[in-house]
């Protein structure tokens, strides 16, 4: 069976479990993955319930270890990769921390670069697979009130 692998699975309405129970549908065996796990059970639990096939994996995006150890439980079946963590991060730069700007960026583009990085390393041998980021218009145009995500997301959309 042809497996997907989602990273930024949170809320059941969000984003990431939409795609997870969309790709499910269509015959995929989906690895719902994010950073807790009661959220990614209640997706897997949706999925297999419907009749789709799901497992959850609880992984850190800006942590290599665990997104080496995500790719490596999708197997040789990887056909899809869905990169959906970020964190939508509201402050005015002229009040920011560095280290809030940084944490921004280290889930936005730099767990983006792991994931990526590690979906490349496994499909471009095989000739196969898709590789996506989802992104959001402060990509583009900004949005007052949210210079970290705004760069972030700028950042994840020219790492693409």
């Amino acid at each position: 069976m042809k497996t997907a692998i989602v990273i930024g699975v949170g809320p059941d309405r969000g984003v990431g479990a939409r795609l997870c129970k969309r790709f499910a549908a269509d015959g995929l065996k989906v690895i719902v993955a994010g950073r807790t796990l009661s959220a990614l059970q209640a997706v897997v639990d949706d999925i297999t319930k419907a009749g789709g096939a799901a497992v959850p994996f609880v992984a850190d995006a800006t942590r290599e270890g665990d997104i080496v150890a995500l790719f490596d439980a999708a197997g040789d079946n990887l056909d899809l990769a869905i990169y959906n963590a970020g964190n939508n991060t509201p402050g005015k730069i002229i009040e920011m921390d560095a280290d809030y700007f940084e944490n921004a960026w280290r889930v936005v583009c730099f767990g983006g670069f792991l994931f990526g990085r590690e979906a490349v390393r496994r499909m471009v041998p095989k000739k196969t697979g898709t590789l996506l980021f989802t992104g959001a218009s402060a990509s583009l145009r900004g949005r007052s009130g949210y210079g970290a995500f705004n760069s972030s997301k700028a950042g994840l959309r020219t790492l693409a």
